[in-house]
């Protein structure tokens, strides 16, 4: 008997505490039951989450929840970030239009805008030798169905906002453009949790969440107010075509807020809708056109958002070697050609007549390499002096400035990026034979429209070996095959 009572003491106690958080409930947002019609559906432990803290009455309900060991609340998990399945890397659309976004971004006025007769403030980046060419202009308005291309006095002031942590934001989003099916048909949904997660946000201690959503909020906007109108030329079996869609990222940013003690409105949520423009029709199809994706490591992005202002050169070398490196990338880089992709060419030729912007820029040049190595790519010196790249602090030679200029560099993927591209050795060895037949080789290099001597150089071999390899007369050795299927962009599973 005494049993039974316990048990239904027990009952009652839980029922009263049901019924009184519904009560406090209601007390804030009103007795419309209609109105609150899910929040009754929701287990007690959401109900706590959804009642404001600044009421003492509900401090005490809440108190009564977490004792009632019969229903204990669950603790958040964040879902592991869809964006990086391997939690370090992800293929992205890295195609020369989405490069110029980026370079707008992050080079700001070092790129040579001019104004145009239409009143019109542009950057044109040149395709096959000024045959065909990127305009990209800026507006203000990025929202509306057909923003306005700004004039230059209000582009210059557009542009002199923009951050480089945007470049973070931008690689994101051709992450997600990438992994749609039909981009041109679909869009990417992306909240603020993934947000946090993949620009390594989450880990600032000293800015409260509203602070962090709000700075996020406003990199958000950024690269989808750079626009673009593309004339590409004719390449080889593929024709000439011209895109007048202005926009490259089309983002709808949809806001959550709550209020404080104080009653300050405080943004504690944000999605966004991302539609890429009619450019991944040409650059994002399969079947035709210009296919272009790579990858982007997780790594990466998280710098260029966790750089700052005084580390603006290195965001500007990792937006060029995300989109400019390839696989065992052949050529090199002349030291005054890193230069000026870190700080601009008008401020190189400056440093010629000024000891003191050549001794900064050294200098600059120094730590913005080491943040570029903190990021996972690694610069080897081919040719110059072995201080450039010496762990010591040490002395400059006289003559420092002539040495940096003339110095030669080459620059290596990350080993997560050269991990992902190396195919399975087993499925390899697999296969002693060649799984690709010469005309399928042939056909790749072709459509890419590359000669075979071009090629040949690709892969540093002869143009025998190409001939060869394409009238199956050779096989491609296994030492050689992952470079070739990365090179001319081939999957094994399609082929």
């Amino acid at each position: 008997m005494k049993q039974l009572v316990k048990t239904l003491y027990s009952k009652l106690i839980y029922l009263f505490q049901q019924v009184r958080i519904i009560s406090i409930f209601r007390t804030h947002k009103g007795n419309n039951i209609a109105e609150n019609e899910e929040f009754l559906e929701k287990p007690t432990a959401q109900l706590a989450k959804q009642i404001p803290l600044k009421d003492r009455v509900y401090k005490g309900a809440k108190k009564l929840l977490a004792n009632n060991q019969q229903y204990p609340a669950k603790p958040q998990q964040f879902k592991k970030a869809s964006l990086f399945p391997d939690s370090k890397t992800s293929v992205a659309a890295l195609s020369l239009v989405l490069h110029g976004v980026a370079e707008v971004l992050s080079q700001k006025m070092n790129l040579s805008w001019e104004g145009q007769v239409n009143s019109t403030f542009s950057y044109q980046k040149e395709v096959e030798s000024g045959k065909g060419k990127i305009f990209y202009y800026v507006t203000d308005n990025p929202e509306t169905p057909q923003p306005e291309t700004l004039a230059e006095e209000a582009a210059l002031v557009v542009i002199d906002q923009f951050d480089p942590r945007a470049c973070a934001i931008h690689l994101i989003y051709c992450g997600l453009v990438a992994n749609l099916d039909k981009p041109w048909e679909g869009n990417f949904i992306i909240d603020g949790k993934q947000l946090l997660e993949y620009t390594g946000f989450v880990k600032r201690r000293d800015l409260c969440k509203h602070e962090k959503l709000s700075t996020l909020y406003d990199l958000l906007r950024q690269p989808a107010q750079v626009l673009a109108c593309i004339a590409w030329p004719k390449q080889g079996k593929v024709g000439a075509f011209t895109v007048a869609d202005l926009k490259i990222w089309d983002i709808s940013i949809i806001r959550d807020f709550e209020t404080d003690k104080a009653g300050n409105n405080k943004l504690v949520g944000l999605k966004v809708i991302g539609k890429p423009g009619v450019w991944t029709k040409y650059f994002l199809n399969k079947s035709k056109y210009h296919y272009h994706t790579g990858i982007v490591t997780k790594k990466t992005v998280q710098k260029l958002f966790s750089i700052g202002k005084q580390n603006a050169g290195a965001a500007r070398m990792l937006v060029w070697l995300t989109f400019q490196i390839q696989s065992e990338f052949q050529d090199c880089v002349m030291g005054k050609t890193l230069m000026e992709i870190a700080y601009g060419a008008d401020k190189v030729s400056t440093a010629e007549q000024d000891r003191q912007i050549r001794r900064q820029m050294a200098d600059d040049l120094e730590t913005d390499l080491k943040v570029v190595k903190e990021a996972g790519w690694q610069a080897e010196l081919e040719t110059g002096p072995t201080w450039l790249t010496s762990s010591k602090s040490t002395k400059r030679p006289i003559g420092y400035w002539s040495e940096i200029l003339n110095s030669r560099w080459r620059f290596h993927l990350p080993a997560e990026v050269q991990e992902r591209l190396t195919p399975d050795s087993n499925q390899l060895s697999a296969n002693n034979i060649q799984p690709l037949s010469g005309n399928v080789i042939r056909e790749a290099r072709k459509a890419k429209g590359w000669s075979r001597a071009f090629f040949a150089t690709t892969m540093g071999k002869s143009v025998s070996w190409v001939d060869a390899v394409e009238t199956g007369t050779r096989k491609v050795s296994q030492k050689d095959f992952p470079k070739l299927l990365n090179t001319l962009k081939l999957d094994l599973n399609r082929c």
